[in-house]
């Protein structure tokens, strides 16, 4: 019985661990291949987990209407979570 909860629990950090590192990913590519685009990644990064929810919403949405920023609805809200509470992959592609 203990081992089947801890092999219950092995999973769960492991499977946790997998989600982070793809999340991290997926942050990664949005940041390169729709900011990177118009912004040096530096100008991005220097504001990463400085401003708030509220300016970075805002800016997400100035980028899509008036500058052609390509990121739907979806792609916004995660990319808005990346930018407010950045993971410890995304602060060290910052620092490159």
């Amino acid at each position: 019985m203990k081992l089947s909860i801890i092999g219950a629990v092995l999973f769960c950090l492991v499977g946790s661990e997998n989600a982070q590192a793809a999340e991290e990913q997926e942050c990664s590519e949005l940041l390169l291949n729709r900011c990177e685009s118009c912004h040096y990644l530096e100008r991005v990064c220097d504001q990463i987990g400085e401003k708030s929810e509220r300016r970075w919403r805002s800016t997400l949405k100035r980028m899509v209407k008036r500058r052609g920023a390509q990121l739907d609805d979806k792609e916004q809200k995660f990319l808005l979570k990346c930018l407010v509470t950045p993971a410890p992959g995304i602060i060290k592609e910052c620092k490159k």
